[in-house]
């Protein structure tokens, strides 16, 4: 048993003493192999000090200070010493080139050790912390020794090499929500990085529902038979996310990862029924789980995503699978045991027996980070974008069995291309990596431990750093705001301008985007999301006609898409049209527009970029009219006004825009405007298709920073308007995912205001 004394007559203090004197013996046993629990003495009664805690490193060369609470071990040091020494492997080999410094100035110059291993590192002491010196060399788990006085000889420091291959046998350690009993969490000591962690995406990557649907083929919104069957679904037992072996009964509808990519697997029932016969469980999985569950213990990479359990499931992309991550070689495909060079430790301490406690090996961007209950291992990828890479970048070739790749594509589908995105853009050369936006600098701590302060600085707690050092791990996602009441990182990419000018009883505008403060483009990764631009334009409150230029496509959504002549008709105020009616309400709005038989040009994202404009994809779709649904009956549609319908008009069913942030979803096909997105196309034709489904990608007009573009529009002026002048709105709508795919999949689908410009133009 450890015994530790806290005495203090200040209630404040005390309570700090016994937070870090707790925290100093647990990871001490955990390093030095300590048996038996720990027992802490804070009733505050006498006036000593802390009994000495056994040390929290072998390689140390004196106990850890108690600064914080005006007791233990002070160093007798002078300001400034030298540390002359050797750096070694394991088996006593020097080791060359090694990063030397004291630690916590990893800021400062470092040197690197001779042929023979030897250094000599200039220390200075402030008198807070203990002085430390590291050494760190990439492949090896780094060192460190404390010192409480100058040594009086050479000192070797030992870095125990960290080698693959990956140990399967590995069990995953969890990452905690913070402040957690036990330094099996990493929100033991990593309190603010923990909770920060599991407000992240990455926290939820395994468990999203919205995944599991799609992955599974299940729709969300039916939760009985018979209104499972209503909509042409089956009402089907499958597999409970997160479970080994639980079953439920759910919606079959619309198709899935498992069901697509193993026609058959669902003949007689669900592809994820657990109690389906071997022969036709599924045998392919989309690579799901190498990015969305990659943390899943055993084999790393082709996992089915069924199998995500415990941690793996609960906290998808979590820090021990990240910190196991040696490397990222973008050769290979994307996720974990791929891209992800994974690398858990088999080695074991020297002297214990076959098969014994592992040696921790935790890789990360510092380079003095020597506790060896970490095992921190300097891996300088983790500071480069190229780590994100290794998920977020990716081309695929057809995925469906019997399925192959539009010709264009013939090397592989791009799907994800975040990365290369921002590698052609000025963020890249100017050092902005895709951390400085989603892990910004943390100035709420002082060290990667909340214990870790200048007058703790220690091997024990870590050490001060500056801010840039300190990244948080929240992972900041585009509708996240880092405080309340602050912009989401959405709100800042996009700014719309616009121009209008009055001419010939007719008003002309022409809006231009511009990527302003994002390194990739707008919208990027998941291919199904878009981002919408709506102009509108009233005098005297009253909206006005657009009878000229873009409207938004279908991926503005649309209730149902006829073409006139072909399955619409009309007659004054009555509009026949069976699919249209079927799925129309009264308050419904018709639009029909006009395909003009030219298209437009786009800067684009490559390699739309450098093709001619009949071949970017994006046809002008002019406005011909709206109206607005008074009544349904059978195949026909009661509208508030005549509506022009030619033979080859488009017509969109759709719904009124909504006016406040956040709202549901709405039909916007047909409006003035226009829609920017990778837009995926599967063998049937279908656009914006889940990517495990595409063959082609019809366009790709997302923007990227440098390379603003937009559309123009015509309103006619209507004979009220002579007074108060014209206003212009043009307005920024970010869309995570498809309105046709929402509505099947029962997911909750919301727009959110990204931007918004208005101009008042006074009428001549």
């Amino acid at each position: 048993m450890v015994v530790v004394t806290v005495a203090s007559k200040r209630p404040a203090a005390r309570e700090r003493a016994l937070a870090v004197l707790v925290a100093s013996v647990l990871l001490a046993a955990t390093a030095c192999g300590l048996e038996g629990p720990v027992d802490v003495d804070a009733t505050g009664s006498g006036g000593g000090t802390a009994s000495h805690v056994a040390h929290a490193t072998s390689n140390a060369a004196v106990g850890p200070t108690n600064a914080a609470t005006g007791g233990g071990f002070v160093p007798n040091v002078p300001p400034t010493f030298t540390v002359t020494g050797r750096v070694v492997d394991q088996d006593g080999e020097p080791v060359a080139a090694a990063i030397v410094l004291q630690a916590g100035r990893s800021d400062k110059p470092t040197l690197t050790s001779g042929s023979d291993g030897s250094f000599t590192v200039p220390m200075v002491f402030d008198g807070l912390g203990l002085p430390t010196v590291v050494a760190s060399k990439q492949g090896y788990r780094t060192a460190g020794l404390e010192f409480l006085e100058v040594p009086s000889a050479p000192v070797e420091l030992v870095l125990h090499a960290a080698r693959p291959p990956d140990n399967e046998a590995y069990v995953y350690g969890k990452p905690g929500k913070g402040k957690d009993p036990s330094t099996a969490y990493c929100g033991h000591c990593h309190d603010t990085l923990a909770a920060e962690f599991q407000t992240s995406k990455h926290a939820g990557s395994a468990r999203n529902p919205l995944l599991q649907s799609l992955y599974a083929g299940v729709s969300l919104g039916y939760g009985d038979a018979a209104s499972c069957e209503a909509v042409g679904g089956r009402w089907l037992t499958g597999h409970v996310p997160g479970t080994a072996s639980d079953a439920a009964a759910r919606c079959y509808l619309g198709g899935g990862v498992l069901p697509d990519l193993n026609p058959g697997c669902d003949a007689t029932g669900a592809c994820d029924d657990p109690a389906l016969a071997p022969s036709k469980k599924p045998k392919a999985f989309g690579a799901c789980a190498d990015c969305h569950a990659p943390g899943l213990d055993g084999k790393a990479g082709d996992r089915d995503l069924l199998e995500a359990v415990g941690v793996g499931y609960e906290d998808g992309v979590h820090c021990d699978f990240c910190h196991k991550v040696a490397d990222v070689e973008l050769a290979l495909a994307p996720g974990a045991g791929k891209r992800l060079r994974v690398q858990r430790p088999s080695e074991t301490y020297e002297g214990g027996p076959p098969g014994g406690k592992l040696r921790q090996v935790m890789f990360g961007p510092l380079v003095d980070v020597p506790n060896p209950n970490m095992g921190g291992s300097v891996a300088p990828v983790f500071a480069t974008a190229t780590f994100c890479a290794g998920c977020h970048e990716a081309t695929q070739g057809a995925l469906v069995p019997g399925t192959s790749l539009a010709p264009a594509f013939a090397a592989g589908l791009p799907v994800h291309t975040t990365f290369s995105e921002w590698l052609s853009t000025p963020y890249a050369t100017g050092g902005m990596p895709c951390q400085r936006c989603h892990m910004p600098a943390s100035d709420a701590l002082d060290s990667s431990t909340d214990l870790g302060t200048a007058e703790t600085a220690s091997i024990t707690y870590g050490f001060p750093r500056p801010p840039e050092q300190l990244r948080r791990h929240i992972f900041q996602s585009p509708l996240v705001a880092l405080s309340p009441g602050s912009l989401r990182l959405v709100d800042t990419a996009l700014t719309p301008t616009v121009t209008a000018k009055v001419e010939s009883g007719a008003l002309d505008v022409a809006v231009s985007v511009a990527n302003v403060g994002c390194g990739h483009a707008v919208p990027t990764g998941e291919p199904m999301r878009a981002v919408l631009l709506v102009v509108e334009a009233r005098c005297n409150g009253e909206p006005l006609v657009a009878t000229g230029g873009a409207t938004i496509d279908d991926v503005g959504g649309a209730k149902a898409i006829g073409r006139g002549g072909v399955d619409a008709t009309t007659n004054a105020q009555v509009l026949s049209w069976s699919a249209g009616a079927s799925a129309a309400s009264p308050g419904d709005v018709v639009r029909v527009v006009k395909p003009s038989g030219t298209f437009l040009d786009y800067p684009g994202v490559p390699p739309f970029d450098a093709l001619a404009a009949s071949d970017k994809g994006l046809p002008l779709l002019e406005p011909r009219g709206q109206a607005t649904v008074l009544a349904v009956a059978g195949a026909t549609l009661t509208l508030d006004r005549a509506l022009p319908l030619e033979t080859g008009d488009l017509i969109y069913l759709g719904e009124l825009l909504a006016t406040e942030e956040g709202q549901p979803s709405r039909a916007l096909a047909g409006v003035p405007g226009l829609a920017f997105a990778r837009v995926l196309v599967d063998p049937q034709g279908r656009r914006q298709a889940p990517h495990h489904r595409a063959v082609d990608v019809a366009r790709d007009n997302r923007i990227l920073p440098t390379k603003p573009h937009g559309s123009t529009h015509r309103f006619a002026l209507s004979p009220s308007c002579d007074t108060g002048g014209v206003v212009v709105r043009a307005r920024l709508l970010y869309r995570p995912r498809p309105l046709h795919e929402s509505t099947l999949r029962g997911w909750d689908a919301r727009d959110h205001r990204i931007g918004e410009t208005t101009l008042t133009l006074p009428l001549p």
